[in-house]
C-alpha cells in the first residue's frame, strides 16, 4: 500500500466532512437563529437539494466524459467556498439566500460521492481499501461536529467561517497533490436514452435506487430540521454537535468493515438499512428528551453504515465501468437530494401547523414502505 497516497486520499474524504460538519451541518440552525421560519428554512433546503440533485447528474456525467474527478472536484470546492461567505453575510436576506443555498448544494453535495468514486477508482474498486479510507471522515466529522457545537455556543456562530477556511484550504490542497482518477474507455457523446436503460438494467441496482428513495423520503425532514427536532423535546444547538457525535462514530466501524460487510447477502443488508431508520423515527417520534434522539440516532447510522459501502458495491458490480460516476452520484442524489426535495417542501409546513409529532408520524408512515419492499427477493 502507497502511504502517501493513503494519506492523501484519508485526508482529502476527512476535510471535505470537516467543511460539511464546521458550516454546512450549522447553515439551518444559524439562518434560523437569524430570523428564517420553519417554512422557509425547509423551503430553502428543498432548493438546496433540487440543485444538488441536478449537480450530481452534471458532474456525474462530466467526471465520466472528462474521465477525471480531479478536475471537477477542486473548482466546485472553492466556489464552495465562495458561497459560504455570502450566505453568513446575508443570513437575513431571503432574496440572497433564495439563490446563494441552493447554489452551495449545485457544487458542493455532489463531491462526497465524486471524492468516493475517486477513491474506488484509485484502488482499484477495492471496498476493504475504501473502507478504511472512507471510514476516517466519520470518525473526525463525530469530533469536529461535537466541538464546533461547543464552539459556536459559546463564542457565536461567527466559528463557522474559522472552522470552513481551515478545512476547506486543507481539502484544496490534498486534492491539488493527488493523482487523478483512471480512466476508463470514456463515452465520446453526450448521454442519451440507452445510458439510462445500460443503468437501470441490473434489478440489484433498479431496487437500491427505489430503497434509497424511500428511506431518503422518510429520515430527510428529521435530518434536515434536527434543530427543530431537539428544541422539540428541551434541546437547543450545542445539542447538533452531540448528535453528530454520536451519528458519525456510528457508522466508523461498519463503513471500516465494508470489505466483511459484503459478505452478507444483498437482500439481508437492504432490509437492515431500511428496518434500522423506521427504528430511528419511532424512537424520536415518542423522545422526550434529547438523549432519545441521540438513541435514535445510533439506530439511524447504523443503518447508514451498512447502506453507503452497500450503495457503493452494487454500483460497482452492476453499473457498466463508463456510467459508474453517474452511478455513484445518482443513488447519492436520490437517497441525499431527491427524497429531501418532496420530503422538506411539506415538512417545514407541516411541523409550523400541525407540530413536530405530526411530522414525524409522516415519517414513520413512509418509512414502512421500503421496509417491506426491501424483504423482496433479488434476481440479477
Amino acid at each position: 500500500m502507497n502511504k502517501g497516497k493513503f494519506a492523501l486520499f484519508s485526508m482529502l474524504e476527512i476535510t471535505y466532512w470537516a467543511f460539511h460538519a464546521s458550516f454546512v451541518a450549522y447553515a439551518s440552525a444559524y439562518l434560523i437563529s437569524r430570523g428564517v421560519s420553519n417554512t422557509a428554512m425547509s423551503l430553502l433546503i428543498s432548493g438546496f437539494m433540487l440543485c444538488a440533485f441536478a449537480g450530481s447528474m452534471i458532474f456525474g456525467r462530466i467526471c465520466d466524459r472528462l474521465q477525471s474527478n480531479k478536475r471537477v472536484f477542486i473548482p466546485c470546492m472553492l466556489a464552495a467556498y465562495a458561497l459560504m461567505f455570502a450566505i453568513y453575510a446575508f443570513g437575513d436576506r431571503l432574496p440572497v439566500l433564495a439563490v446563494c443555498y441552493p447554489l452551495l448544494g449545485l457544487v458542493f453535495q455532489p463531491q462526497g460521492a465524486n471524492a468516493d468514486a475517486w477513491v474506488l477508482s484509485a484502488y482499484d474498486h477495492d471496498q476493504k481499501m475504501f473502507g478504511r479510507v472512507r471510514s476516517m471522515p466519520s470518525l473526525f466529522y463525530a469530533v469536529i461536529g461535537m466541538v464546533m457545537g461547543r464552539l459556536i455556543s459559546r463564542f457565536g456562530y461567527r466559528m463557522m467561517l474559522f472552522g470552513g477556511t481551515l478545512f476547506m484550504a486543507l481539502c484544496v490542497i490534498s486534492a491539488a497533490a493527488l493523482p487523478d482518477a483512471r480512466a476508463v474507455s470514456a463515452p465520446s457523446r453526450a448521454m442519451k436514452a440507452g445510458d439510462v436503460r445500460r443503468l437501470f438494467c441490473s434489478r440489484p441496482y433498479r431496487m437500491l435506487v427505489i430503497l434509497l428513495f424511500l428511506i431518503g423520503l422518510s429520515i430527510a425532514p428529521i435530518n434536515n430540521l434536527k434543530i427543530v427536532v431537539l428544541e422539540n423535546v428541551g434541546g437547543n444547538v450545542s445539542h447538533i454537535g452531540v448528535d453528530s457525535f454520536v451519528s458519525a462514530l456510528t457508522q466508523v466501524p461498519f463503513i471500516a468493515m465494508a470489505g466483511l460487510l459484503m459478505m452478507i447477502p444483498l437482500r439481508a443488508r437492504f432490509v437492515s438499512m431500511a428496518l434500522l431508520p423506521l427504528g430511528m423515527i419511532l424512537l424520536v417520534r415518542f423522545a422526550s428528551s434529547p438523549a432519545m434522539v441521540f438513541a435514535g440516532s445510533f439506530l439511524a447510522n447504523v443503518g447508514f453504515g451498512i447502506l453507503l459501502p452497500t450503495m457503493r458495491d452494487v454500483t460497482e458490480r452492476y453499473v457498466d465501468g463508463d456510467l459508474r460516476n453517474l452511478g455513484h452520484n445518482l443513488s447519492d442524489a436520490v437517497y441525499n437530494s431527491f427524497s429531501s426535495v418532496i420530503s422538506l417542501m411539506y415538512a417545514g409546513a407541516v411541523a409550523d401547523r400541525f407540530g413536530v409529532s405530526a411530522m414525524l408520524t409522516l415519517c414513520a408512515v413512509i418509512a414502512v414502505i421500503p421496509a417491506v419492499l426491501s424483504m423482496k427477493k433479488l434476481e440479477s
